[in-house]
């Protein structure tokens, strides 16, 4: 039986995978039906309200919904594709409602499809293909505990006196990590259950009661030899940075000093998502209500893109202005820099001059930067007074659109009085 270790995130070290090895979602998702996101951003932009720490990939935010029972969903991330499978978006199927969830193209024999969940942080946990039975072994279907989300898992039917089973999980990869026994409790730790974050798991571990002043506690993780125990490192150390354990294609790189004085750089192949908090104000308005088992009329409201677009305007403005004072700085840094020359050619002196042209020299090149700040906020202005037009097309659109639902349904509810008078 071959063993593989697969990737998981940061917290999250390797774990011994299953001998069953399930086909599963890739990190890609599929779409069907989305709205894409505010995924704009220039220089310039608040970049406070996009989130660095989301995971590289090309997201997507899904509108809540209002049910007739005036039961609210909020929305969510998700990511855009995934091959092999397509999204289903929430609404009434055959009378019944059937929350959006991602939909395999085909089920193989033996196999049963695990429907996902919105995770508490407003991104989508994914499902999974799982086989119908394992000996030994029961499987637990996925629940809300608490107020958390508990993942479906396989969990041993013998239990173990004084120890607790630590579920098992799929990776977004798609590969499932077993589960494992851990005792009740152990002397001076206190264990840290497992979370999802961003749509992905971060494997539960032991954490010290005690703390010790100036070390970081650097989690343990469950491996092919068993419980491998955490361990105190220096919170810092001169000259050096820690890189935190992670995975580089298929070698698990532990966590380690590195020198030098900066975090290496990561280059993201897609842009940071805006913060779920401020996502779900911005599109509350454009929650999809449903009556008698279908949409309602509504009213697709524009106001918040053009407030949208007053807010960009003024971040422009103030991105000009930025602009016209680094110049102003500029032109000064190049005055002091030829009255110096001048005063090197006075004197004789050829250092004085030649240390007065690189000051001019700089001068200019902090002028032409505050040149090319001002036109990024000139730009942005402009960008500004588009996303308002196009807020108030949109506000108009929507009346039109709330005045063609109410005709249509004052010619349902005549329709309706004919058919009773008739009976």
């Amino acid at each position: 039986m071959r063993l593989k270790f697969i990737p998981v995130l940061l917290l999250c070290a390797p774990a011994l995978a299953s001998a069953q090895t399930y086909p599963q979602p890739a990190v890609d998702y599929a779409d069907d039906d989305y709205y894409q996101g505010d995924y704009y951003y220039d220089d310039g932009d608040a970049w406070d309200e996009y989130d660095p720490n989301a995971p590289d990939e090309d997201y997507v935010w899904v509108d809540g919904y209002v049910l007739p029972d005036g039961t609210s969903y909020e929305g969510f991330y998700r990511v855009r594709s995934m091959p092999g499978y397509h999204w289903v978006s929430a609404g009434y199927y055959n009378g019944a409602w059937t929350p959006g969830h991602w939909q395999p193209a085909n089920i193989p024999t033996g196999y049963v499809w695990e429907p996902g969940y919105r995770g508490d942080d407003g991104y989508w946990i994914i499902g999974t293909l799982r086989t119908n039975n394992r000996d030994g072994y029961q499987w637990i279907p996925g629940r809300v505990v608490n107020g958390v989300w508990v993942h479906g898992h396989w969990a041993p039917i013998q239990a173990r006196s004084n120890y607790v089973w630590v579920p098992g999980y799929w990776t977004p990869q798609g590969t499932w990590i077993e589960g494992f026994w851990r005792p009740t409790r152990r002397n001076g730790y206190t264990w840290v259950d497992g979370r999802w974050a961003y749509g992905r798991w971060n494997c539960g571990h032991w954490q010290p009661t005690q703390k010790r002043a100036g070390y970081v506690w650097t989690p343990g993780y469950y491996g092919s030899k068993g419980w491998i125990d955490g361990s105190w490192r220096p919170k810092g150390r001169r000259g050096y940075v820690w890189v935190d354990a992670h995975w580089r294609g298929g070698e698990w790189i532990a966590g380690h000093w590195q020198r030098g004085s900066h975090r290496p750089r990561v280059e993201r192949r897609y842009r940071p998502v805006r913060h779920v908090r401020l996502q779900r104000q911005t599109r509350v308005e454009h929650r999809r209500r449903w009556r008698d088992n279908r949409p309602a009329p509504g009213h697709v409201r524009g106001g918040h893109i053009e407030r949208r677009g007053e807010r960009i305007e003024r971040r422009g403005e103030r991105r000009q202005r930025q602009g016209e004072r680094i110049e102003r700085r500029g032109e000064r840094i190049q005055r002091r820099g030829q009255r110096i020359e001048r005063r090197g050619e006075r004197t004789g002196n050829a250092r004085q001059q030649r240390r007065g042209e690189r000051i001019q020299r700089r001068g200019q090149r902090v002028e032409r930067q505050g040149e090319r700040v001002e036109r990024q906020g000139e730009r942005q202005e402009r960008r500004g007074e588009r996303v308002q037009r196009q807020g108030e097309r949109k506000e108009r659109r929507g009346e039109r659109v709330q005045r063609r639902g109410e005709r249509k349904e004052r010619r349902d509810q005549r329709r309706q009085r004919r058919n009773n008078g008739g009976q």
